[in-house]
């Protein structure tokens, strides 16, 4: 390789180097933060969890003694009786780069659309518990799917970064110190031909 081309090279190594220490800064940022959000995502699900799991368990003990009281037939009748009252929406959103859901439920005011007869006050109370829960479950499902994503989002970025560390940045410091090994022994070479020149000369 001729000393202007090596010297192109040098230029270009070191570019690529600088590309990947920096590269690596700005993951290495994304990673500390996705960690936080990870941690503050699952603390959050865990005090949710510990809030709705007792209603829940409420709800269903509710429908439970609904089902022992009326029988499964005329409880399966007064349910699809209802109307749906509930709406879900899905949309999109995104912590860091990551892909991560966003759900929004609402529930109107549980009204029985069953007569009376044949039915019981006990499934009144499950319908008005199941109907209330709604958007605190949603916000369950969304924190339980977001914690999941982010952490596919850490260990993703955590490949990357090892990546960097492990390959790319070393392969770059390796080629970069080849080159400039090869214009030491070019620069030595042409001052050995320089002095054998002088003395020539002088001779």
């Amino acid at each position: 390789m001729s000393g202007a081309a090596s010297r192109s090279r040098l230029l270009e190594l070191r570019a690529a180097l600088a590309a990947a220490a920096h590269g690596h800064e700005v993951l290495e940022r994304k990673r500390e933060l996705l960690l936080f959000e990870l941690r503050r995502r699952t603390a959050e699900l865990a005090e949710e969890r510990r809030r709705v799991v007792p209603a829940l368990a409420a709800a269903r003990a509710a429908l439970a003694r609904a089902r022992v009281e009326l029988g499964g037939a005329a409880l399966d009748a007064a349910v699809l009786a209802q109307p749906e009252t509930a709406a879900v929406e899905l949309s999109a959103g995104s912590i860091l780069g990551t892909a991560v859901p966003r759900l929004s439920a609402k529930a109107a005011a549980f009204r029985p659309a069953y007569g009376t007869a044949g039915t019981a006050a006990t499934v009144d109370a499950a319908g008005a518990a199941f109907a209330s829960l709604l958007p605190d479950l949603a916000r369950v499902a969304e924190l339980g799917a977001t914690v999941a994503a982010l952490g596919r989002g850490l260990r993703k970025t955590a490949r990357r970064v090892s990546a960097l560390e492990r390959v790319v940045i070393p392969a770059c410091e390796a080629d970069l110190s080849a080159v400039l090994q090869g214009l030491e022994e070019d620069e030595r070479d042409e001052a050995v031909r320089r002095r054998a020149w002088l003395s020539a000369r002088g001779a």
